[in-house]
């Protein structure tokens, strides 16, 4: 994972893109922490799950291909086209389930301002300027908000609640159902509140709602850049081995769905042989590159990782 020089300039530097005074809002060194929390998740969830995928990419990838939708799907498209749709797909998926985790893990750094949570099941536990505690169970993004999850988090803002007022302290203690992106009201039920995402993170963070999006968009941005780079290398890695193995023999430029159809619509006994001799294949291209297996910080050079990003962007392209 790429870190700066100095983490207290990049804070300064976000504080900067997102208009805020020198002294507004969290301290520096909170908003150093909230970006190290969301890319320490992403190297953790997304980085280190695709680099342990590339010599799994037929489990993973080819496996997985609908062999009935796939071909209309991509009618017209060439061989490499394929393989970077179905490799960004994959990237894309992993990224969703990782950025969830990062950004959770960013509003707990930047709102915990060094307390620690009240009682098991609370994720984020802070103290106002009137000295009322409000406990707060993060979701990164929209769910069903089912009774178990409610049930919960009730139980467990009593027994912090218990804890909190032991020895006869009088105070104020507030659950709160967060939902880091997507919710666009706030509501209050059964001693439930449920913030909408810009008044969650205005809450935390003491700011006005806009600045405080602002802020913790300009986080994100600065935490994903230390791990998006070095995670291309292993996305052109995927896409290489799956180009290579989904060809078509007699005209590479197209993707042989008769055989894919075989493979994942029949036993492995009808098609051991082919499979051995297009892994073979695969494999020898990618070392051609100078990639190397197991290498976190993704060898290969700078011709790798451009096919990366080329691959991790190819969803984004309409298709023809």
């Amino acid at each position: 994972m790429n870190k700066p020089a100095d983490p207290n300039d990049e804070a300064m530097q976000v504080r900067a893109r997102a208009s805020l005074a020198p002294a507004e809002g969290p301290p520096d060194a909170a908003i150093e922490s909230a970006i190290e929390g969301f890319a320490g998740q992403l190297d953790y969830w997304f980085t280190r799950v695709i680099s342990r995928s590339v010599p799994k990419y037929r489990q993973l990838v080819i496996g997985r291909v609908n062999a009935f939708i796939r071909p209309i799907e991509f009618d017209g498209l060439t061989s490499l086209e394929v393989a970077n749709r179905l490799v960004s797909d994959y990237v894309n998926r992993n990224f969703v389930t990782a950025g969830g985790w990062a950004i959770e893990k960013m509003a707990i750094a930047i709102g915990t301002n060094g307390n620690k949570a009240a009682a098991r099941g609370i994720d984020l536990h802070r103290i106002d300027d009137k000295g009322n505690h409000h406990l707060y169970v993060i979701k990164s993004g929209k769910v069903t908000r089912n009774s178990d999850i409610l049930d919960k988090l009730k139980q467990h803002a009593r027994e912090a609640e218990k804890i909190l007022k032991q020895g006869g302290a009088k105070i104020s203690v507030f659950a709160s159902y967060a939902v880091a992106a997507g919710a666009i009201s706030s509501t209050f039920e059964d001693g439930i509140y449920r913030p909408s995402s810009g008044g969650f993170w205005a809450e935390i963070t003491a700011l006005p709602e806009a600045k405080a999006l602002a802020l913790v968009r300009e986080i994100a941005k600065a935490g994903g850049l230390r791990v998006t780079r070095n995670t291309d290398a292993h996305i052109g890695a995927l896409a290489s081995l799956v180009h290579n193995y989904i060809q078509d023999p007699a005209a590479p430029d197209k993707v042989d769905w008769p055989f894919l159809f075989k493979v994942t619509m029949t036993e492995k006994k009808n098609w051991r042989e082919e499979d051995t001799t297009r892994h073979k294949r695969a494999m020898a291209a990618l070392a051609a590159t100078g990639y190397q297996l197991g290498a976190m910080e993704g060898q290969g050079g700078e011709k790798i990782a451009r096919k990366g990003a080329a691959a991790r962007k190819a969803s984004e392209v309409p298709k023809q």
